[in-house]
């Protein structure tokens, strides 16, 4: 057993990157129970004394004793999401399995990032997870950590799935979930980034309503005839948006088609010249024309809800964050766009199954129920996330979640059509931070544009070509 002293960002970079030397010639495990003790090579962490100490252990993988399969789903949403309709159709559409159900948690302050590392750290203390949620934000770091395992095999080996999933999930769904051709993940619900607005604001204000080819500049000159902002608590702004998270920043991106990284998602982007024009765009909303807030310490969904704000960028799980507050004044529309085609971003949701499993077969039947109709039609209804599925998206249920107001749902399958999925490099969990902190230096006035864009793009740049040279990319 080898030791050493890590710290926490070095150990997650390793994490991410050691598993490159192998990658090319690993094979995709065989869908089968394991029969005997299999011996296995893991990092485990170790706190001691303020250090992180990483261990390399061989450790072995056991077949469960007769009787029931146990099957341990880990996700980044509260147990009671799925309680008691998963543990009620696990036990009867597969009683053999004994099914347990934990909550992987984000950090108070971080987005999917965090629920990565924290993920990674379960997993390398040596917790047996069988079957992980993984957004598009952590799903390649994921896989090239080896944390997960391609679905291809299974999916091939059951002919009633593979027809159920070509026939009913968006094709745009089953490619984000992919990791360079391997299928890694089963698709469940998606969201992306459209706007919410207010027409009710829109009428007592004579702005033209949004449409679904409108321009940068007429969405400017709806926030000036909107807006009205003098400082005081009955201000109301024109416009706002996350300004942190490449989930909510692609909105802009891709409508000016452009991007933080390479399509590949191997490179640095931010030294295209359209990254800058966004960012300014951006910027002069907030610290030129005054008719967005600066988003830092800004909750989105109570000024919205509350008449402060006739217009917001977010997606569908916003619809019941606005019906738990009783505010049905809101529409639906496409981003304004700039150049380029038509774009909206998306992010999905999916069920993995872990590559180190005892009993495989009962993880991917687990897989299977999470991603059916009963199962996303509940998710739907509690989340407000769209569904994969398109005869969820068709149902009765998911078209009147808005009611009583009159947001047009369908705008969110139809969208899947522009859809763009978000870049996600290996090394999220280490490059969404230093955006996130040249964003807010932007928002804040500390840095212009420029000076942001270019720091921004060396220490991407440096970690991304670190990240290649452990890949042997």
């Amino acid at each position: 057993m080898s030791v050493r002293n890590l710290s926490r960002r070095d150990f997650l970079r390793m994490g991410v990157l050691a598993a490159g030397a192998t990658l090319a010639g690993c094979a995709t495990p065989t869908p089968e129970v394991v029969r005997e003790e299999v011996p296995v090579e893991v990092t485990r962490i170790v706190e001691q004394e303020g250090e992180t100490i990483v261990e390399e252990v061989v450790v072995t993988a056991t077949p469960p004793p007769p009787g029931k399969q146990h099957v341990h789903f880990s996700t980044s949403y509260a147990i009671e999401i799925y309680d008691p309709l998963l543990y009620d159709l696990v036990a009867d559409q597969h009683p053999e399995i004994e099914l347990e159900v934990s909550t992987t948690p984000f950090a108070t302050n971080g987005g999917w990032e965090t629920y990565g590392d924290n993920m990674i750290t379960r997993i390398a203390g040596g917790e047996g997870i069988d079957v992980i949620y993984a957004p598009t934000e952590v799903l390649p770091l994921f896989t090239i950590k080896r944390i997960i395992r391609a679905l291809d095999p299974f999916i091939e080996a059951d002919a009633e799935t593979k027809a159920d999933w070509e026939s009913d999930i968006h094709p745009s769904l089953m490619k984000a979930t992919q990791w360079r051709g391997e299928q890694m993940g089963a698709p469940n619900g998606y969201n992306n980034m459209i706007i919410h607005y207010n027409p009710v604001i829109f009428e007592e204000k004579g702005a033209p309503m949004p449409t679904k080819d409108w321009t940068w500049d007429e969405f400017l000159e709806a926030c000036l005839t909107i807006a009205d902002v003098k400082g005081s608590e009955d201000d109301l702004y024109g416009y706002s948006f996350w300004g942190s998270g490449t989930f909510g920043m692609c909105a802009w991106y891709f409508n000016n088609d452009t991007s933080t990284f390479t399509d590949d998602w191997m490179d640095s982007n931010m030294d295209d010249p359209k990254v800058a024009e966004t960012l300014q765009y951006l910027a002069d909303l907030i610290l030129v024309h005054k008719v967005s807030p600066n988003p830092a310490g800004w909750n989105d969904t109570v000024q919205f809800d509350s008449r402060h704000v006739a217009m917001r960028t977010c997606g569908g799980w916003c619809l019941n964050e606005s019906k738990q507050d009783e505010f049905y004044d809101l529409a639906l529309q496409y981003q304004p766009h700039k150049s380029g085609d038509l774009k909206t971003n998306i992010g999905v949701g999916a069920y993995c199954l872990a590559t180190i499993i005892d009993v495989p077969e009962a993880a991917w039947n687990v897989v299977k129920v999470l991603n059916n109709y009963e199962m996303q039609l509940s998710w739907v209804i509690v989340d407000g996330a769209p569904p994969s599925r398109k005869s969820v998206a068709d149902s009765q249920e998911f078209k009147d979640l808005p009611k009583p107001g009159n947001a047009d749902m369908s705008i969110f399958w139809e969208s899947l059509d522009y859809a763009k999925v978000i870049p996600a490099p290996p090394n999220f969990n280490l490059t969404e931070p230093i955006l996130n902190r040249y964003y807010s230096q932007i928002w804040n006035g500390e840095l212009s544009v420029e000076e942001a864009v270019t720091q921004a793009h060396t220490e991407l740049q440096a970690e991304m070509d670190l990240m290649k040279q452990n890949l042997g990319l």
